[in-house]
Formats: C-alpha cells, sequence, structure tokens
C-alpha cells in the first residue's frame, strides 16, 4: 500500500520545503520536506531533487506502517498514519497508542490519540497542534482516490415537489374546508334570527381557506430553512 496524493499533500503542507540545510526547532539539522538524515549545515539541493528525496525516503515509511497496523487500514488511515510516523519517526509510530488503538478497532480512539504527539523539547508545539488536528480528522474521512465519483446525483427536494409539502397543503386545505362546513353550519342554525349573513358566507370561507394554506406554507419554509425537509 502507498500513501496517496492526497496524503502527501498534507505531507508537503505542514513539512513545508528548504532548499538550504537549516536547523529545526530542537536544533537538528533539516532539509527539503523534514529530511534530518546526513544533513549538514551547508548542505543545499534542487527542488527536483527534494521531490525525488521524499519519493525514496517514504517507502520504508510506507512499509513501516502497513506491518505496524494490523487491522488493514482504508486509504485515509493509511495516508494519515505515513505522515505521522514521517514526523515521529517509524519506532515512535510502532509504539504509539494511534497503532495500538487501530489494531483494537477503536478508531474514533486512535484519531484522538493522534494529539498525544504535540510536544517538541518538552513544550507543546501550535504547528503540532495543527498538524496532529490535520491528521486525525484525515484519518477519519474515509478518502479514498480509487472510489469513482457518481454520475448522476439526486436533485435536491424543492418545496414544490416535496411529498411533505404536498401531503401538507392537502390536509391544510382539507382543514380548510371543515372550518367553513362549521362557519357554514352555525350560520345555517343562527339564521332564524339573523338576516343578512348568508351574504358573508362564501367571503369568510375564502378567507378561512387562505389563511389555513398560508399558515401551512410558511410552517413549511420554517422546516425547510432547519433542514427538517
Amino acid at each position: 500500500m502507498i500513501i496517496s496524493d492526497h496524503g502527501i499533500a498534507l505531507l508537503k503542507q505542514f513539512e513545508g520545503c528548504r532548499l538550504k540545510a537549516y536547523r529545526d526547532i530542537v536544533g537538528v539539522w533539516t532539509i527539503g520536506y523534514g529530511f534530518t538524515e546526513g544533513v549538514y549545515e551547508t548542505m543545499t539541493i534542487t527542488q527536483e531533487q527534494a521531490e525525488q528525496m521524499l519519493m525514496e525516503r517514504l517507502i520504508p515509511y510506507e512499509h513501516a506502517v502497513e506491518e505496524a497496523l494490523t487491522i488493514s487500514p482504508n486509504q485515509a488511515q493509511f495516508d494519515a498514519c505515513v505522515c505521522l510516523a514521517w514526523n515521529i519517526g517509524i519506532k515512535g509510530f510502532e509504539n504509539s497508542t494511534v497503532v495500538r488503538l487501530h489494531n483494537q478497532g477503536q478508531f474514533k480512539e486512535a484519531a484522538n490519540a493522534f494529539s498525544l504527539w504535540n510536544k517538541a523539547g518538552g513544550k507543546i508545539i501550535a504547528g503540532l497542534v495543527r498538524r496532529r488536528a490535520a491528521e486525525a480528522a484525515l484519518y477519519l474521512s474515509d478518502h479514498d482516490e480509487s472510489k469513482p465519483m457518481p454520475q448522476r446525483v439526486d436533485e435536491p427536494v424543492t418545496m414544490v415537489t416535496s411529498r411533505i409539502n404536498v401531503a401538507q397543503t392537502a390536509a391544510g386545505a382539507t382543514a380548510g374546508i371543515a372550518a367553513v362546513n362549521e362557519v357554514v353550519v352555525s350560520i345555517n342554525s343562527l339564521k332564524d334570527g339573523i338576516t343578512g349573513l348568508g351574504q358573508w358566507v362564501l367571503p369568510i370561507a375564502l378567507i378561512a381557506i387562505v389563511v389555513l394554506c398560508g399558515f401551512t406554507i410558511w410552517q413549511r419554509v420554517q422546516m425547510r430553512k432547519s433542514g427538517q425537509a
């Protein structure tokens, strides 16, 4: 198993690339994408050399991660673990809580354990905190570049086509008709004692329907905003 382009991009993001040797935060001579082996004070390399060195030197880390994880990792888990191993060393990775929890199938806990590696020189380093958080997020992301994207994507449900909206609108209309019927019955029961109310039956019915339907639509808009439909 090899690290994906996604994993390499994350590693490069946090390592950066320096073409002249420099001392890291704890005083170790470093060059390129965090190379320390055989680096001396006046050493310089080209960008092409840095890229080639990275791909060559990643191989033992890939092998070490693959051997350490007894539960086969998905691509995202593998990428994150290679990035971690590159930063903390193969021995550190093999003996890490990340490996132990992964091999127990406790993936969420393993992701949390990345944050344990946030110190250099006995101090918590903000850059390491951010790096561990990014690696943990990648570990849990189930990123897999080999999976093809779907060629057909479901269209979002609109207010008009939503079956919930249609059902509630119908229910609102039914309720409106029932309310109108009750109004008519009440008016008929009083018509012997009250004159002239007959002309108000139709306007009252229309108002009742409009109000109930309006309320139903408003309610659906609020539910849609909240992600319920």
